[in-house]
């Protein structure tokens, strides 16, 4: 049997271990394992689980996925982003659905801070719904919004998936992250924008616009002002060439845990079990680090990537037809799976590919990025959408799916802006340089 045989093989090992609930980390290290031991004997697949574990995890440049991860965590345990979304709310309470708009901002500002949809998915509910549904907002635009502004959290940075992107390919974080920031704010512009014409067609779909004085907007803004700054310092550092990305992510964490404990937000037990989770959380992303680079060994090993490297390239497509099929099965994928291991399972396929058609990485990683988005609200399985109905169950699927949908819409017409535009996302990088 051929090794191409074998890699296909394992590669659907691998899928069907992902579907059957096994935990993708040892999904990847089963379906590899078996695949080198197969390809070059025992002897070589233990060589191998006894210096991949340690090289990815010594790695200096994984040490920015912990830092970001701590960041998030204490900023959401010390409610630092509770505030944010009482500013928010209170400065767009104005505009038509201004609760809906303000959590998609919220959204936006949320990821920016926590850096995966699936938190999002999990989090804005308890924050954002009850105080909609106090203002008789339908579940069609207060969940519908909800849910499609969840995966806003992956394209602005910091990104997990932007950052595993970036260490699996040896593209810069930083330039990533700032690629990141227009097609995100553009798309948050675009979304809110939706919102409005969704509340002008159905007006009882949302409460009338509420207007708060002017001494209790600047309140709220003073009360999100340190969570504020924290996040426009890091991306500063980033642009700016101050420091590494992973030194912007220390001063991120340590700035988050002093104003928590400025603020007395959080107490020494807290913060030490916020430090215990984000260990528990960057453990279980390290053993996906583990996992997919046992798996790249087998992938790489058995000819997969050339063999689909030469196969795509020699299609009768051009080069951004053969874009858009990837494109495709990034959106199959995303309706799944969370976006940093949809990144995970696609890089060692697809990365030689659009490094042969000769596509910008940077612009590739957001319009993949975007693109797993767009997965996780497309019903009927986006993983978002079930997230949100899982929180609300009393609120009904079908009804979240239909609220969704003009944002998903709004969401595939950025896609194709941003496609067809690549220095909407290459800008900001360009400026770095």
């Amino acid at each position: 049997m051929s090794n191409l045989t074998i890699g296909l093989i394992c590669l659907g090992i691998m899928i069907v271990l992902m579907f059957l609930e096994v935990p993708l980390g040892f999904a990847f290290i089963i379906s590899g394992v078996i695949g080198l031991t197969w390809m070059l004997g025992p002897a070589m697949a233990v060589n191998y689980l006894k210096t991949v574990p340690y090289n990815t995890v010594a790695s200096y440049s994984y040490a920015v996925m912990p830092l970001f991860m701590l960041m998030s965590d204490t900023c959401t345990k010390g409610k630092l982003t509770t505030n944010a979304y009482d500013a928010a709310r209170k400065w767009l309470g104005r505009l038509p659905g201004g609760l809906a708009i303000t959590t998609t901002v919220a959204s936006g500002i949320f990821g920016a801070i926590c850096g995966s949809m699936t938190v999002t998915s999990l989090i804005m509910p308890e924050m954002a719904w009850p105080e909609m549904k106090r203002h008789n907002y339908s579940p069609e635009l207060g969940l519908g919004s909800i849910a499609a502004a969840s995966p806003l959290a992956i394209l602005i940075p910091p990104s997990t998936p932007l950052m595993v992107y970036g260490i699996l390919t040896g593209t810069s974080v930083g330039s990533l992250f700032m690629a990141g920031w227009v097609p995100g704010i553009m798309l948050l512009v675009m979304m809110s924008i939706v919102t409005v014409v969704i509340v002008k067609l159905h007006p009882d779909w949302a409460s009338k616009p509420q207007k708060f004085p002017l001494r209790e907007k600047m309140k709220s803004l003073l009360g999100a002002l340190p969570i504020l700054i924290l996040v426009v310092l890091v991306m500063i550092c980033i642009w700016g060439g101050i420091t590494t990305v992973i030194e912007a992510g220390g001063i991120g964490a340590a700035g988050a845990l002093i104003i928590c404990a400025i603020q007395r937000k959080l107490t020494l037990k807290q913060m030490a079990q916020t430090i215990r989770n984000t260990a528990m959380m960057a453990a279980g992303m390290f053993l996906l680090l583990i996992g997919i680079q046992v798996f790249n060994a087998c992938v790489t090993f058995s000819g997969i990537p050339t063999f689909m490297g030469n196969w795509v390239t020699s299609l009768p497509l051009s080069p951004r037809a053969i874009l858009w099929v990837i494109i495709l099965v990034y959106l199959v994928l995303g309706c799944f799976i969370d976006g940093a291991p949809v990144t995970m399972i696609c890089i060692p396929l697809f990365a030689p590919i659009v490094s042969a058609l000769g596509f910008n990485p940077i612009w590739f990683g957001i319009l993949t990025t975007m693109t797993s988005a767009i997965g996780a609200i497309s019903p009927p399985v986006g993983i978002c959408l079930f997230l949100v109905s899982s929180k609300v169950p009393d609120a009904g699927l079908n009804r979240i799916i239909k609220g969704a949908i003009p944002y998903l819409i709004t969401m595939i017409i950025a896609l194709i802006i941003l496609f067809y535009v690549p220095d909407l996302s290459l800008w900001l990088p360009g400026l770095m340089q």
